[in-house]
């Protein structure tokens, strides 16, 4: 530190606690359109959730009415497993969503922490 004034230290200082600041901002705006993206995608799987449930239901309706004598059992096999890896996808797709979201929700904290032992915020 040989050679800096009292003034120079100030100034790095400040700069650092500017930047801190900024990067809190930034941080802050991530987790708004992290959340937005968050709640977006979780309304399209519920609602393709729910597609995939009546879809379901008119595959089992189809192999235990009444009236079907004779079904093609490899056909009901592929379809469940159509339906049941599209699920499995878009249960995958939320989870990576919400952990996505958690770690900015994390980082926003920690700089929120850092802020605000900053002197004079």
């Amino acid at each position: 530190m040989r050679g800096q004034s009292p003034d120079d230290l100030f100034e790095s200082d400040e700069e650092k606690s500017v930047e801190e600041i900024a990067q809190l901002h930034r941080s802050v705006q991530t987790l708004f359109e992290e959340e937005e993206s968050l709640l977006n995608l979780h309304m399209t799987v519920i609602q393709e959730n729910a597609e995939l449930l009546t879809e379901e239901g008119k595959l089992l309706q189809g192999v235990q009415s009444d009236a079907v004598v004779d079904y093609d059992i490899d056909n009901y096999a592929s379809q469940l497993g159509s339906i049941l890896d599209r699920k499995s996808y878009l249960i995958n797709c939320l989870k990576e969503k919400l952990s996505s979201f958690r770690t900015q929700l994390q980082r926003e904290e920690e700089l929120s922490k850092k802020v605000v032992s900053l002197p004079g915020y």
